[in-house]
């Protein structure tokens, strides 16, 4: 008795079809098609063994498995990203440290400085006296303010000590030491200002100090 051989299928992919998915990746969907054309055109003398089939069947089982936890691991990540966005909300009104607590001297001693720079000050104060700090912690340049009110203060250092000579280049530090109008002492710092604003920007979160939007990353200290 003859037997007819199946006959052998080409399907010829187009260049589209190739461009569609230029990765070569096979989904869920694509594993079942192959899994049902194999099926269907089986050579009928020799039909697909029962335990290659099982093997088979649970491959395409476990790329959806491995599918579905990865859409659920993603979904769990855009979450805790959305989350964290948003408690940073409640920053807004602490003080924080930007990390920027020096200012830079460059050639004082052969060019004019006019180095500017901001302090926050928490209450009104009848005197201040703002300390810069040479590297060491040794004051080169003490400023005396009468009578300021609470907020940013803008200053402005000409790069000279209290001997009106230039400093040497580098990184100085600035502190200042005010009363109060209620006559209690207080301290501030280079750097430490506080979050009046969060801004969300393209899955960054941003937070507004001293007047400049600055990735939330950078912070280094957040307090009360």
């Amino acid at each position: 008795m003859d037997v007819t051989s199946t006959t052998s299928v080409t399907k010829t992919i187009s260049n589209d079809q190739v461009a569609s998915n230029p990765n070569a990746q096979l989904t869920s969907d694509d594993f079942m098609q192959l899994f049902i054309k194999q099926l269907q055109y089986q050579d009928p003398t020799k039909p697909m063994d029962t335990e290659k089939m099982l093997e088979q069947t649970s491959q395409m089982t476990q790329l959806q498995s491995n599918t579905d936890l990865k859409n659920d691991l993603q979904k769990l990540i855009d979450r805790m990203d959305s989350s964290a966005q948003y408690s940073s909300i409640s920053m807004i009104g602490k003080m924080a440290n930007n990390g920027q607590n020096k200012i830079t001297v460059v050639d004082a001693k052969n060019s004019t400085q006019n180095i500017p720079f901001k302090l926050y000050f928490k209450d009104d104060f009848t005197e201040a006296n703002v300390k810069i700090l040479d590297r060491n912690g040794n004051i080169v340049k003490n400023v005396d303010v009468k009578n300021g009110q609470k907020g940013l203060q803008d200053f402005t250092w000409d790069g000279k000590d209290n001997n009106n000579q230039p400093v040497d280049d580098g990184e100085y530090s600035i502190v200042a030491d005010y009363t109060t109008t209620n006559n209690t002492q207080e301290t501030t710092k280079l750097g430490y200002y506080p979050i009046t604003s969060v801004q969300f920007d393209n899955g960054k979160t941003l937070v507004k100090m001293a007047d400049n939007y600055i990735p939330l990353s950078s912070i280094k200290e957040v307090s009360e």
